[in-house]
C-alpha cells in the first residue's frame, strides 16, 4: 500500500530497473506520447486493474463450480427428472 503524505496525497515510489527495461519503458512511453514515469504509472495501474478483474473472474468460477457441485449432489440424492415441454413453456409465460 502506498504511503500517504499530507492531505492524503500519494508519495512517490522509486523502482530500480535495468537499462534494457528502461529502454522498453521509453519505447512504450514514446508510443503512448507520455513520459517514462507516467507510462510506468499507467502500466502499473492497468496491470492492477487486470489482476482485480482476474480475481473477480476466479471468484465467479469458484462460485459456479460450487453451484454445479451442489446440483450434482442433489441429482445423486434425488435422481433426475426430465421436464416436459409444457413445464418449460410455463416458465417463460408472462
Amino acid at each position: 500500500m502506498a504511503r500517504q503524505g499530507v492531505a492524503g496525497k500519494a508519495m512517490p515510489i522509486s523502482v530500480l530497473v535495468t537499462a534494457q527495461q528502461r529502454k522498453r519503458f521509453a519505447g512504450e512511453a514514446a508510443r503512448r506520447g507520455l513520459g517514462v514515469s507516467s507510462t510506468m504509472r499507467a502500466l502499473a495501474i492497468e496491470r492492477i486493474g487486470e489482476l482485480e478483474r482476474e480475481e473477480q473472474l476466479d471468484r465467479a468460477r469458484r462460485w459456479q463450480l460450487g453451484q454445479m457441485r451442489g446440483v450434482m449432489a442433489r441429482i445423486d440424492r434425488e435422481g433426475f427428472r426430465e421436464a416436459t415441454e409444457a413445464q418449460i413453456d410455463a416458465l417463460f409465460e408472462d
